[in-house]
C-alpha cells in the first residue's frame, strides 16, 4: 500500500511542478501583452534607430511544425503573416512546411504591402 502512496505523492508532485512552469510562462506572456510595444522588452529590439538607421519591420521564418515557437510570435508578440510567406499568395497553401511571419516597428508604414504576395519556393 505504500508504494501506491509514494507514487501517487510522485506524480501529484510532478503536477504541482507542471502547473507552477505553466503559470510562470502565461504570467510572462500576459506581461508582454501588457506592454506598449512587446519588442521593446528585448534589447536586440531596442536598436531599431542606431546609427540613423530606422528599421520598419521585423521579419522571422517558423516552421508549421514548431507549434510554441508559432503561438509565441503570432499571439504575444503579435507577428502577423507576412505577404511574402508562402501560404499568404495561394500558390501553396498548406503544403509548405513554414510561414514568414512579420511585425512593422513604430518606424513602419501602415500601408499594405503588394498585392498577391509572391512565393519564395516550398520545402514540401
Amino acid at each position: 500500500m505504500q508504494r501506491k502512496s509514494s507514487k501517487a505523492k510522485e506524480k501529484k508532485q510532478k503536477r504541482l511542478e507542471e502547473r507552477a512552469a505553466m503559470d510562470a510562462v502565461c504570467a510572462k506572456v500576459d506581461a508582454a501583452n501588457k506592454l506598449e510595444d512587446p519588442l521593446e522588452a528585448f534589447p536586440v529590439f531596442k536598436r531599431y534607430d542606431r546609427n540613423g538607421t530606422q528599421m520598419k519591420k521585423v521579419m522571422l521564418t517558423v516552421f508549421k511544425h514548431n507549434h510554441g515557437a508559432y503561438h509565441f510570435f503570432r499571439d504575444a508578440l503579435q507577428f502577423d503573416v507576412d505577404d511574402s510567406s508562402p501560404g499568404a499568395g495561394g500558390c501553396c497553401g498548406d503544403d509548405c512546411c513554414y510561414e514568414i511571419l512579420s511585425r512593422r516597428t513604430r518606424y513602419g508604414e501602415s500601408r499594405p504591402g503588394p498585392p498577391g504576395g509572391r512565393c519564395g519556393g516550398c520545402c514540401h
